[in-house]
């Protein structure tokens, strides 16, 4: 009997072990899964297309920028070719007091799943700075700053209106999140971002806040309002660039003759996903720098839950792992795709085996190791022939 028993255990083993990684997410408790959303007819796909630019443009934030009086170009946003090439080793250089009275820019991007959408914006900040002292890491060459924003599709069970759900920041080392009940809004129900000056880090306002200080509004060239408590502050306009136009076109470590992305700490990114598995080919995952080393990553390098790349890139996994019982109860939270150009983009490069193994990169405790394991051997072997000759 107990040989039967651990037969039985050792297939359970393998079973397990040969499950998928979707396989995987569909048996974990924590995520509603649904089957993969057929492929979507072309017509369809261009509507899709329009709503996800219309839900861009129709919940673009309010970032409520903290500016310094000496330096308003510093907490600017930008785009990264700002000064007129996608050499992110030159920004630090580049970035002058005229930077201050260009157009400021934040770049979009729109995931949709069968209910909801998820729509992320990027902020671009030449400089990660500090007024007093800039040492390497507290400041570095250009920043990333990244905000979720979960949105109900308005569909025919919801009265054609969609709904906020989430804010989530990535904010230094940290991801905040509220509900959107907690989310103070503009006129307009756009949520309101509060960002600081010099490091950047942002966070959603909550209800009843009041940022204090000097400070800039950044509003989407579609709001029909700023926020109504914000009357000392200028309010100026910002337009909309696509991410996947843009840095994501740009994504593989040649970029720029190699001088927009570095490999970072965790090494090249070869995306695996905990849900999607292994596809696409490298991507670069820190950005490049020259005059301060710290390295920012890009969104689709950053982690959360699940893997690496898997809180932009897979975004349902995620959110719903960890924020699930903020749904509106008794209404369908789909997990399924309808539309993700960026997983389409990696699965056609390639997926599975036919993509090229993740390699980690090496730390310096990990080279340490390697030299031990080589010279022990030549130690001992030496230790060995002194004690024949004695």
């Amino acid at each position: 009997m107990r040989g039967l028993e651990g037969f039985t255990a050792a297939c359970a083993l393998v079973a397990a072990l040969s499950i998928g990684p979707s396989a995987r997410a569909e048996l974990d408790p924590g995520l509603w899964y649904e089957p993969p959303a057929p492929a979507a007819h072309p017509a369809d796909r261009t509507l899709l297309e329009v709503e996800a630019e219309g839900l861009a443009a129709r919940w673009a934030p309010v970032f409520v920028q903290h500016v310094s009086g000496e330096h308003p170009e510093r907490d600017r946003p930008l785009p990264v070719d700002f000064d007129g090439n996608w050499d992110a080793t030159d920004n630090w250089a580049h970035l002058t007091p005229a930077s201050a009275r260009q157009k400021p820019v934040v770049y979009d991007s729109v995931i949709l799943t069968t209910t909801h959408a998820y729509l992320t914006y990027t902020l671009f900040f030449p400089r990660d700075w500090q007024a007093f002292l800039c040492v390497p890491y507290a400041c570095h060459d250009n920043d990333l700053e990244v905000v979720l924003v979960v949105v109900e599709r308005g569909g025919p069970a919801n009265d054609g209106v969609d709904r906020l759900v989430l804010v989530e920041t990535k904010t230094h080392k940290s991801y905040l999140a509220l509900r959107g009940s907690e989310v103070a809004r503009a006129p307009d129900h756009r949520p309101v971002v509060e960002v600081e000056s010099q490091g950047h880090g942002l966070h959603a306002l909550p209800v009843g806040g009041t940022p204090e200080g000097e400070r800039r509004l950044f509003i989407h060239e579609s709001a029909t309002s700023a926020p109504q408590a914000a009357d000392a502050a200028p309010v100026e306009r910002y337009e909309l660039s696509s991410l996947r136009a843009t840095l994501w076109q740009r994504r593989g470590p040649s970029a720029s003759e190699g001088r927009l992305w570095v490999e970072g700490e965790s090494g090249w990114l070869a995306y695996s996903g905990a849900r999607q598995g292994r596809s696409g080919r490298t991507l670069g995952a820190s950005m490049a720098g020259h005059e301060y080393p710290g390295g920012v990553r890009p969104p689709w390098a950053l982690r959360a839950e699940g893997n690496r790349g898997d809180w932009f890139l897979d975004p349902a996994l995620v959110t719903l792992r960890q924020h699930r019982s903020w749904f509106p109860a008794g209404r369908p939270v789909g997990s399924s795709y309808v539309l993700n150009r960026y997983l389409d983009d990696l699965k056609e490069e390639c997926v599975g085996l036919a993509c090229s193994p993740v390699i980690k990169a090496e730390s310096p405790w990990s080279r340490a190791s390697s030299l031990v394991a080589l010279l022990l051997p030549l130690g001992l072997a030496s230790l060995w022939f002194r004690r024949r000759d004695a």
